[in-house]
């Protein structure tokens, strides 16, 4: 049997003020020494002067980590507050042991919603660990309800497809709380056209009556991200990081980070 440490967050992008906030996340993954790293909001900005994406501005302080970063959504030049220069923002994976595959599917997305403006992703590597394979999958979900329900179908499609018979975590953020639809349906308490998910809420095992918020991280108030497991994969314990004590006290993010040990049989 194979242990293995998964820390979740989004980090927040550019908000600032980054270089300390980027330090705090550099802390944080010191701190908790995570063997897999899944992180959301990655961006590049082509105007500002760093030399890659924010999780390679991370990974510059820390050693011993592969990585893979996928971009998901496109600012044209010109649009917004981008300076007329390019800017992208996807997922990241980090890991310790070597990623030997990698998988990406674009989720849907309705041009007409103004609270699906963004281009989601979810977003896979297979590492191989000494148990052997296993896949961590990271996404980032809309804010709009009825894109959160239409992409978490997607999500599970592509997770069950990808993954085959080999275990797997899902983790991210979500965007939504227990008792919306996307998280019965990943959880099995909901189908659509007979189907349903069938995965294990991490924070449920290891926590069943307790809320596990983790936003905003100065004073978590609801629970939107979220570590989903294989059936086949256990939970030894799972924990909320990354909170602070106030909105003065520079946090690594917005959001609490979700440090999971998992076992692999």
């Amino acid at each position: 049997m194979s242990t293995l440490r998964i820390l979740n967050l989004n980090i927040w992008n550019y908000n600032p003020p980054w270089p300390e906030r980027r330090s705090r996340i550099v802390e944080l993954i010191h701190d908790t020494q995570p063997d897999l790293v899944a992180l959301q909001e990655i961006r590049y900005h082509d105007w500002l002067p760093y030399p890659t994406h924010q999780a390679g501005q991370i990974l510059a302080g820390l050693d011993g980590y592969h990585h893979i970063w996928r971009p998901a959504h496109y600012w044209a030049p010109g649009h917004g507050d981008n300076h007329g220069q390019t800017c992208w923002e996807g997922l990241a994976l980090l890991s310790q042991q070597p990623i030997v595959d990698q998988a990406h599917a674009r989720l849907s997305r309705d041009l007409d919603d103004p609270r699906d403006a963004h281009q989601r992703i979810v977003l896979g590597a297979q590492i191989q660990t000494p148990a052997g394979p296993f896949w961590l999958f990271d996404t980032h979900y809309p804010l709009g309800a009825d894109a959160r329900a239409r992409v978490a179908v997607e999500t599970h499609e592509f997770v069950r497809q990808t993954a085959g018979d080999r275990p797997f975590c899902l983790t991210g953020d979500f965007n939504a709380q227990p008792d919306e639809f996307p998280i019965r349906f990943l959880s099995g308490q909901t189908e659509v056209d007979g189907q349903t998910g069938a995965l294990v809420d991490a924070w449920r095992v290891a926590h069943p009556t307790e809320p596990g918020h983790t936003f905003p991280a100065w004073g978590p108030a609801r629970r939107i991200d979220y570590l989903w497991l294989s059936p086949t994969v256990q939970v030894e314990s799972l924990a909320v990081v990354g909170s602070v004590p106030n909105r003065e006290t520079i946090s690594p993010s917005d959001h609490c980070g979700l440090l999971a040990v998992v076992k692999l049989q």
